[in-house]
C-alpha cells in the first residue's frame, strides 16, 4: 500500500513497465556480467550545468531584493540561482 505521495513496489512496476521476473532477471544479468543494458559511471552530486569546470560566485544584496528575487523565480517556476545564471545570460548577450 502507498503512503502519501510514495508509490507501492507494484505501482513503480506497473508505472515502468516492468515485473518483479523481468527485475531479478537484469539483476542476474548484470551480476553475471551478461547485461547488455546501459552501464554508465555512477556520479555523485547535482548534474553539471555545463561542459568546463563551474565555480559558485557571491556577492550582496539587500534582503528585501532576496526576497523579491525569490518570490519571482518561484512563480516562474525556477530557482534563485537559475533566474541569476538567466540574467547573467542576457547582460551578456547585449554587451
Amino acid at each position: 500500500m502507498s503512503k502519501g505521495n510514495e508509490l507501492s513496489r507494484e505501482a513503480l512496476n506497473k508505472k515502468f513497465g516492468v515485473t518483479e521476473q523481468m527485475l531479478d532477471e537484469m539483476a542476474e544479468e548484470y551480476e553475471n556480467g551478461t547485461w547488455s543494458g546501459p552501464v554508465g559511471k555512477i556520479v555523485m552530486g547535482r548534474p553539471s550545468i555545463a561542459n568546463e569546470e563551474v565555480r559558485p560566485i557571491t556577492f550582496r544584496l539587500p534582503l528585501a531584493k532576496i526576497k523579491a528575487l525569490d518570490d519571482r523565480a518561484s512563480q516562474l517556476g525556477g530557482t534563485r540561482s537559475e533566474a541569476l545564471r538567466e540574467a547573467v545570460n542576457e547582460y551578456l548577450a547585449h554587451a
